[in-house]
């Protein structure tokens, strides 16, 4: 199983038994044919010294020729014979030609002396080593040989392995990592080959596959964000809408029965003169809460598409000037620290609208004699009422709709509780970061604004 499952361990066995066949092929073809090789290189030379010794003899003077002759039998060991005159010559020890171990070679050769004109048949017979010989010696050396094959086969297959197989490690754990969807890697094989090109292809793959995988999480992510915004504002639309119905049904009801006793003329109810004033005064503020409704689902389902640069200052000016004679009607001073030429991105209508909820809802709650700070600078704009605070229970809650600090749901006193409610939706929709909290005896409302200031010309 472990070759099986292993690339080195196969590619390892491959090259190495690919190197042991090759030398075991090698050596048997070396054993087949140097014998025979070596009878014919063997023939070879003694031929090439037959001749030279014929071209010696051709110089040389017959009673001279026994040195020469003797001198060829021992360089060679051969054996030489030879008829002249009637007699037979000889040359040589034929007893070292005749062992058992030695193959022999005759050769016939015509020779002439110099001072002689006959020709004579020289008989040379030559040893050389028997073909068993040289297979004997070289089964000697097979053990040394075999540790040498076998060394050199098993060192070059485990180098070749590792060359080859490495890298192809590397890139399969790196494959292991990507299926995991795991992208914090780099595959590190700096290669020019297929398995470089391999490599880099893996990589480039990486960093594609990391970054669309980003961004679809960041999708992901954004749209559980708007699927969770959506839920809330579902929830909020169906609180709002079963909270208006609450509130609507009151001054129904209280017109309703005004009605029905004045048909009925029950009681001060047959006095209509009197009694329809108070009818109307319900209406009123039912059409006055109809309108805050209308007015809210409208802003939930409209998207501001109509930013543009507006002027906080001259917003804040002229908010501040129309609320002027419902604070002196309570004796409370508006302190302005308005900074000049300070405008944002947005609507001007919507924004008039928040700022004028905001600082009219100061002066209504503050108490008589009070004071009112608005503070505009280049980050933030904060408006301060002293004298009275919220209840901390309740200022988690001041931003849902219908909802009142003051209990009595007096529309004098409390309004209709939607006032900051589109406060919320509007600051909001501007992406305008808000704050409301109690701070030394006073209620602090502070938003962060995007702003920028004009240089006056």
């Amino acid at each position: 199983m472990k070759i099986k499952n292993s690339l080195s361990v196969k590619v390892f066995l491959w090259i190495a038994g690919s190197l042991i066949l090759c030398s075991f092929l090698i050596y048997g073809s070396i054993m087949f044919c140097l014998p025979k090789s070596y009878v014919a290189v063997s023939s070879q030379s003694i031929n090439a010294e037959i001749e030279e010794l014929t071209n010696t003899l051709s110089k040389t003077k017959f009673e001279n020729s026994k040195d020469v002759l003797e001198t060829f039998c021992s360089d060679n060991q051969a054996t030489i014979v030879f008829q002249a005159d009637g007699q037979k010559y000889q040359y040589g020890n034929s007893s070292e030609t005749s062992s058992n171990k030695t193959e022999m070679l005759s050769f016939a050769q015509e020779i002439q002396f110099s001072d002689r004109v006959e020709t004579y048949v020289l008989n040379v017979i030559a040893p050389i080593s028997s073909s068993h010989e040289l297979i004997n010696a070289l089964l000697k050396l097979l053990p040394f040989l075999l540790i040498i094959i076998f060394f050199i086969s098993f060192l070059g297959a485990w180098i070749c392995s590792h060359l080859i197989v490495k890298p192809i490690v590397e890139i399969s754990e790196v494959s292991k990592r990507m299926a995991k969807l795991d992208m914090t890697w780099e595959c590190n094989v700096k290669r020019t080959d297929e398995i470089g090109i391999l490599a880099n292809s893996l990589n480039t793959m990486s960093k594609e596959l990391s970054n669309t995988m980003n961004e679809l999480e960041s999708a992901n992510k954004q749209l559980k964000e708007d699927m969770k915004h959506i839920e809330n504002l579902n929830k909020q639309q169906q609180y709002f809408f079963a909270t208006a119905s609450h509130e609507l049904k009151t001054p129904i009801t209280i017109i309703k029965g005004q009605v029905e006793s004045m048909i009925m003329e029950i009681g001060r109810y047959k006095d209509t003169k009197k009694i329809l004033p108070e009818t109307l005064n319900e209406i009123e503020n039912m059409e006055s809460l109809v309108k805050e409704i209308l007015s809210i689902s409208k802003q939930e389902l409209k998207v501001i598409d109509d930013m543009k640069p507006i002027s906080v200052t001259d917003i804040l000016k002229h908010t501040c000037e129309h609320l002027y004679p419902l604070a002196k009607e309570k004796n409370i001073t508006i302190h302005q620290q308005i900074a000049e030429q300070i405008q944002v991105m947005g609507n001007q209508s919507l924004f008039e609208k928040a700022l004028h909820n905001i600082i009219s809802n100061a002066v209504r709650h503050s108490p008589i004699n009070s004071n009112i700070y608005v503070t505009l600078s280049t980050q933030e704009l904060i408006i301060k009422n002293e004298g009275i605070t919220i209840p901390d229970n309740d200022l988690d809650k001041i931003f849902t709709p219908f909802y009142r600090v003051e209990k009595s749901h007096n529309k004098l006193t409390g309004g209709s509780g939607l006032g900051l409610y589109l406060v919320k939706n509007i600051l909001e929709q501007h992406h305008f970061p808000y704050q409301i909290k109690n701070e030394d005896n006073s209620v602090c409302f502070k938003i962060t604004i995007n702003s920028q200031k004009l240089n006056q010309n």
